[in-house]
Order: C-alpha cells, then sequence, then structure tokens
C-alpha cells in the first residue's frame, strides 16, 4: 500500500514543481495612442483616483507606490488633477475562487493559470486589480486592464504587488485581449515595503 501511495504521488508532485513561480492573467480593452516606454521622454500626465466606495470609506491604497513607479517606467507622470491627461481608477478585491463572478471582460470566461485544485492544500481564492484609464477633460472611459491572480491565500496585500506587475508588463497591451504574464517572486520578499516582481515572460493568450 504504501509504495502504490509513493507511485501515486509521484505524478502529483511533478504535476506540482512544474507549476512552480507566479502567473497572472490579464484581459484587456481600448487603446492609449502614442504611450508606452517609449514615451519616457515626453510623458503623459495622470491623476489617480479611487473608487467611490474607496474614497467614502477613507481607504489608503497599499499598493500606491508600486503603480505610481511602474507608470512612471512607461512613460506617465503623476500630476495635479487639472493638469491631468488621465483620470486613472483602480479597483482590487479578493474572493473565494469558488464564488463566481460573471465579468465581460474575458470572452468566454479567462482560462485558469493555474494547475488542477487539490483541496487539501487550502481554499483557493481569486485576486483582481482594474485600472481604468479616463481621458480629461470630457471622462471618456480610453482603457481597461485587469489582472488576475489565483492562489491559496486569502491575504490580499500579498497578491497586490503580482497585480500590479501583471497589469503594467506590457501597458498598454495591444493586439490581443487576453494575455498571460509570468512573474519572478523578489529577491527581497520579506521587505517590510512591498518590492515589484520580475517579468518573466508576456505572452498572448489563444482563444480555444
Amino acid at each position: 500500500m504504501k509504495t502504490l501511495l509513493s507511485i501515486c504521488l509521484l505524478p502529483l508532485l511533478g504535476a506540482l514543481a512544474g507549476c512552480a513561480g507566479v502567473t497572472t492573467d490579464i484581459a484587456a480593452s481600448g487603446g492609449l495612442p502614442g504611450q508606452g516606454v517609449a514615451a519616457a521622454n515626453a510623458p503623459a500626465t495622470y491623476h489617480l483616483a479611487p473608487t467611490p466606495a474607496q474614497a467614502e470609506a477613507g481607504e489608503i491604497l497599499p499598493y500606491q507606490t508600486l503603480l505610481r513607479d511602474g507608470l512612471a517606467q512607461r512613460g506617465f507622470q503623476a500630476g495635479a488633477p487639472e493638469a491631468a491627461r488621465y483620470l486613472v481608477s483602480v479597483a482590487w478585491a479578493t474572493r473565494p475562487a469558488d464564488v463566481k463572478v460573471i465579468a465581460n471582460d474575458c470572452n468566454g470566461g479567462c482560462e485558469s493559470a493555474e494547475g488542477p485544485a487539490f483541496p487539501w492544500f487550502g481554499r483557493p481564492y481569486v485576486h483582481t486589480l482594474t485600472l481604468r484609464f479616463f481621458a480629461l477633460p470630457d471622462g471618456a472611459e480610453v482603457y481597461k486592464v485587469s489582472a488576475i491572480k489565483r492562489d491559496r491565500n486569502a491575504d490580499a496585500q500579498q497578491a497586490l504587488p503580482y497585480l500590479v506587475a501583471g497589469a503594467l508588463a506590457r501597458l498598454p497591451y495591444a493586439g490581443a485581449q487576453q494575455w498571460r504574464v509570468k512573474l519572478k517572486s523578489p529577491a527581497d520578499a520579506g521587505a517590510a515595503a512591498p518590492q515589484m516582481p520580475e517579468v518573466l515572460s508576456v505572452s498572448p493568450v489563444v482563444p480555444q
């Protein structure tokens, strides 16, 4: 019996080893003309705004430094609301994976980047981060990108660096609506301030 159990566990351990690393699924729509890394010499100004619910609750956004630094590397500069070219709204949430949310970001639903669910390893969770860019002064939404991370950690703040890194890995995402970003945990993962993970690869997801 012990030999049989060992034989059964070998493929399982091999599958888990192959899942090492962190993956985020990305859904994007719209566009940001002329923006990206190439625009670093002529950055577009933006103003970061909380959602109405965040503003009402007086919520302190834990991702602001990572987000501002990441946007700066891609040709965006924080500025006063009256001088900004874009208003950037940020929303993030964590839910148990067995609680389904209907959304229109993924045609037919985003395929999970994670492996099969093994209930004895803990309850799976889904973390999401959505950035929405509104052109000023008219306020029309011109671009939206959502990052999704699946894991077994209920702490949303642990997922935020990966969500920010995924959302900004190839901003603006163009040429496909769905992407997959593979990330490497930062070397100083235990630092007091959250560190941005390293992007290993960015690839479009081909619809099945």
